[in-house]
C-alpha cells in the first residue's frame, strides 16, 4: 500500500514538473510579453500626466483637450469649445493642425490653424517669416518688422502681427522660429463688436487669450 501511494506522489511530481517546463523554458514569450514597466509619468501640456504602459512599455498618449504632433515633435492642450476642423487639410502641406469653434452667429466659426515652413537653403529665419505673412484684404507681402511685435512665453519668444481686421473680425499670426523651420499659429476671431478702434487690444479678445493658452501650454520635443 505504501509503495503504490509513493508511486502515485511520484507520478504527480513528475507530472506537475513537465508542465511547469513546458511554460516557463518551451514557451518563453508568454513571459517575455508582459514586461514591467517603469513607474515614470509624462506630463501632458494641460498637466494631467500619463504613464508607461504595453509590450514595449511606451508612454499611452495624452487625450483631448491635448493634441500631439510627433513628426513635428509638437504638443499643446486646445482651448474649451475648440474641435478638429477635418475639413481645412487640403494641398497645403504646411497645415499641421486646425481648429474650429462657433461664433456667436454660427458661421463664420473662429479658427485655429497650426503651420510649419521650413527653412530653405540660404534662407534665413527672418526672411520665411516676410514672405508668408500677406496682409489682407489686399494680400500685401510684409516687407519689414514694422508690424510686428515680440511676445514672451514660458522662456519662448514668438513674432506676432495682425494681419486683417475686417467687419467684426480679426486675425493674427504668432511665429515661432526653431533650428530648421518656424512654426506659425493663426487665429482668426469673429464677434469682435469694437475691431475699428484704433486703440483695441487684440491679446485680450476672448478667442486671442485662448490662442495664447495653446503657446502657454506648448512642448516642443524637437
Amino acid at each position: 500500500m505504501k509503495q503504490l501511494l509513493a508511486g502515485v506522489v511520484i507520478l504527480f511530481v513528475v507530472g506537475f514538473g513537465s508542465f511547469l517546463y513546458r511554460n516557463t523554458v518551451e514557451r518563453p514569450g508568454i513571459t517575455a510579453a508582459m514586461p514591467q514597466c517603469t513607474m515614470e509619468a509624462k506630463i501632458c501640456p494641460d498637466g494631467t500626466s500619463v504613464g508607461r504602459t504595453g509590450p514595449a512599455c511606451e508612454f499611452a498618449p495624452c487625450v483631448l483637450p491635448n493634441v500631439e504632433i510627433p513628426d513635428s515633435g509638437i504638443s499643446f492642450a486646445i482651448p474649451t469649445g475648440y474641435v478638429a476642423d477635418e475639413n481645412a487639410y487640403g494641398a497645403d502641406t504646411r497645415l499641421l493642425a486646425a481648429f474650429i469653434k462657433p461664433s456667436l452667429a454660427g458661421n463664420p466659426q473662429h479658427t485655429i490653424a497650426l503651420y510649419r515652413f521650413e527653412t530653405g537653403e540660404g534662407q534665413t529665419a527672418n526672411d520665411v517669416i516676410l514672405e508668408n505673412s500677406r496682409y489682407q484684404p489686399a494680400d500685401m507681402q510684409a516687407e519689414d518688422f514694422s508690424q510686428f511685435r515680440d511676445l514672451s512665453v514660458n522662456g519662448k519668444t514668438f513674432r506676432e502681427t495682425t494681419i486683417e481686421r475686417f467687419e467684426a473680425m480679426v486675425h493674427s499670426s504668432y511665429y515661432l522660429v526653431r533650428d530648421n523651420d518656424i512654426l506659425r499659429f493663426d487665429i482668426t476671431e469673429h464677434d469682435v463688436t469694437d475691431w475699428m478702434e484704433p486703440g483695441l487690444s487684440i491679446r485680450d479678445l476672448p478667442e486671442h487669450t485662448g490662442l495664447l493658452g495653446i503657446l502657454r501650454t506648448l512642448q516642443i520635443t524637437l
